[in-house]
């Protein structure tokens, strides 16, 4: 009988949270990206803010925001998102590739060009991830390449536009 009522004092607390399952910011994390990954990113937008609302301090939510916005065509507020997960951790590769896919939709070249060599050097193989390129450069020439691939299309862009 003991043993029934210990299963059962476990069971409840997992339905009711009582801290034994994953927390209210992972399952906003999970929903957020669940939502960005089957094409609802308003719903992911406010799954990430839900993110950033409980745990502010943690570079994740705003992660997961930036890239929401990013698929958005909000790139202004990506690269706003992408800068302060950044300065919570300063080596994500993954936040440096996508910043520079946000600077390259607004024709910043040179500032993604930084950020695709600052992500390629903390992480040399994130060029080779499955279906982390087709969801960043979905309108830019040579799609299925790579980041090395539009690394070197950006520079040839540059060097055209300065002489």
């Amino acid at each position: 009988m003991k043993r029934l009522f210990t299963v059962l004092i476990i069971a409840f607390c997992l339905v009711a949270g009582c801290g034994l399952g994953p927390s209210s910011y992972d399952d906003a994390i999970m929903d957020g990206a669940s939502n960005l990954n089957t094409g609802k990113p308003e719903k992911a937008l406010e799954d990430f803010n839900r993110a950033i609302k409980i745990k502010p301090d943690v570079a994740a939510g705003y992660l997961g925001r930036a890239n929401t916005l990013n698929v958005m065509g909000r790139y202004e507020e990506a690269i706003e998102d992408y800068n302060t997960a950044l300065e919570i951790t300063p080596d994500r590769a993954n936040a440096y590739i996508n910043r520079g896919s946000a600077h390259s939709h607004l024709g910043e070249y040179e500032k993604a060009i930084a950020d695709y060599e600052k992500g390629l050097e903390l992480d040399p193989e994130i060029d080779d991830k499955p279906g982390f390129i087709d969801r960043l450069f979905s309108n830019e020439p040579n799609t299925d390449k790579g980041i090395r691939r539009h690394l070197e299309y950006l520079k040839h862009k540059v060097k055209e536009q300065s002489g």
